[in-house]
């Protein structure tokens, strides 16, 4: 008989062959024991009903880039509500923790390579979690098929019994496969019917023909504003030196009126001193000169 040790507290499982659940008898952990190793086991309870995994189907038939009348043509001829199992790795890689999501059952389904289980979201399967109305697939693939290509160190391996909706329709003769991610609403889909790829390329068309319009216009507003800025600048420079030359000249003009009266205004003022003291100006004094030459040549 193969030994398994429980993957929490490492104790030995006794494992009877054929049995792919066991429950360690010193920590109580629930194992699922595949064919080379024992794993946490757990479940990810439903948080949407099918009410509201219908009106998310809905929704998406209605999406910009379905085909126009799926919302109304399409008819569903399927919707399950299960537990489809998968393995959870927990590794760490360059010394943060990664967490990579397989399938632990070979499916066409779409999506299940990319399935996200929310950190915290699990529960404990164990004897005590009921599944409801929900139908629950059972594994048929072994987890040692993924070790080789998980990157990192291992921290802990899980199987998960991730909640989904099933959803099959039909639309202009052909059927389609939906699935709805039971926890979160998130829709994976494989091929669907989508709208023309003419009318596709005419929007892709018009809206590349308004890219190139709109970043023609934001170069061309770019730059003119450039030149604009640099022109103002130029010209308040200009503006400004003519200010200030303007300016000096002024104060250069007062300066030198102002020594001009300043000096008549001392010339007067001597003029009237002298008149004052009873000096004789300058004309009279060549004149007594003269006069006085003049009287010794009359004495002879």
């Amino acid at each position: 008989m193969p030994q398994f040790s429980c993957p929490k507290c490492g104790a030995a499982l006794a494992v009877d062959p054929g049995t792919q659940i066991a429950k360690c008898q010193f920590c109580g952990t629930v194992t699922y024991v595949d064919r080379s190793e024992a794993l946490f086991y757990y479940l990810l309870p439903f948080t949407i009903d099918e009410v509201k995994a219908r009106g998310i189907f809905k929704r998406w038939t209605a999406g910009p880039s379905m085909a126009k009348e799926l919302e109304h043509g399409c008819k569903v001829t399927k919707i399950v509500k299960e537990f489809f199992p998968v393995f959870r790795f927990r590794r760490s890689v360059n010394k943060s923790e990664k967490v990579f999501v397989r399938p632990a059952r070979g499916t066409t389904l779409p999506g299940m390579h990319n399935l996200e289980i929310p950190p915290g979201g699990e529960v404990i399967y164990d004897d005590k979690v009921s599944i409801g109305d929900a139908k629950q697939i059972d594994p048929d693939i072994s987890i040692g098929s993924y070790i080789g290509e998980m990157p990192g160190n291992a921290i802990d391996q899980a199987l998960v019994y991730f909640p989904i909706y099933e959803i099959t329709y039909e639309f202009e003769g052909k059927s389609y496969d939906v699935v709805i991610d039971g926890s979160s609403g998130r829709v994976y889909s494989g091929p669907s019917p989508s709208r023309g790829s003419a009318q596709y390329m005419a929007v892709m068309g018009i809206s590349f023909v308004l890219g190139l319009i709109g970043g023609y216009l934001a170069c061309a507003v770019h730059v003119l504003f450039i030149v604009l800025a640099a022109g103002g600048l130029l010209a308040g420079r200009y503006m400004a030196q003519q200010v200030v030359t303007k300016k000096s000249a002024a104060v250069a003009g007062e300066a030198a009126g102002g020594s001009a009266a300043q000096a008549g205004e001392g010339a007067s003022a001597a003029d009237a001193q002298d008149a004052q003291s009873g000096a004789p100006s300058d004309a009279a004094q060549d004149a007594q000169t003269a006069e006085n030459n003049a009287e010794p040549e009359v004495k002879q």
